[in-house]
């Protein structure tokens, strides 16, 4: 089971020293996000659970500029968990918090050479929008209407 807990103080230091690799050189580093969500008040932080073990981070929100989507600003999964699925599973419960909110999409972007990232994306039916973020791709994941 998959748990999103608020960066706090009791446990932002197991998040920030939670290993990662090669893999995560296209991703901020958890302290750098944890840093950055202070500034912007519709950013959530979350240590991303299974179970009891803490296995990753999350950083989202409504967009800044469009509150009609929840926008992905980071999303790892540290080292020793990644190939399990707990990125899909993530992915999964942030669409179902954007159904709840009531928005029309989810967001994020990657860097283009980020094939695994993108491999679970378009897995989970994120589309590429063919626009750039920076340097970055952005993908979409459309929320049905009821």
């Amino acid at each position: 089971m998959i748990r999103l807990v608020k960066v706090t103080k009791e446990n932002w230091q197991e998040c920030v020293n939670l290993p990662t690799s090669e893999a995560h050189r296209w991703v901020a580093t958890n302290v750098y996000s944890i840093a950055e969500a202070q500034f912007y008040p519709k950013a959530d932080a979350c240590c991303i659970y299974a179970n009891q073990q803490m296995v990753g981070f999350i950083l989202y929100g409504l967009d800044e500029e469009d509150e009609t989507m929840l926008w992905i600003d980071r999303l790892m999964i540290a080292e020793p968990h990644r190939g399990q699925g707990l990125g899909t599973a993530v992915l999964w419960k942030i669409i179902q918090e954007a159904t709840t909110r009531g928005v029309s999409r989810v967001g994020l972007s990657t860097a283009p050479e980020n094939i695994p990232a993108k491999r679970v994306y378009e897995n989970v039916g994120f589309q590429a929008t063919g626009t750039k973020s920076g340097d970055e791709d952005i993908y979409h994941y459309p929320i049905p209407k009821p």
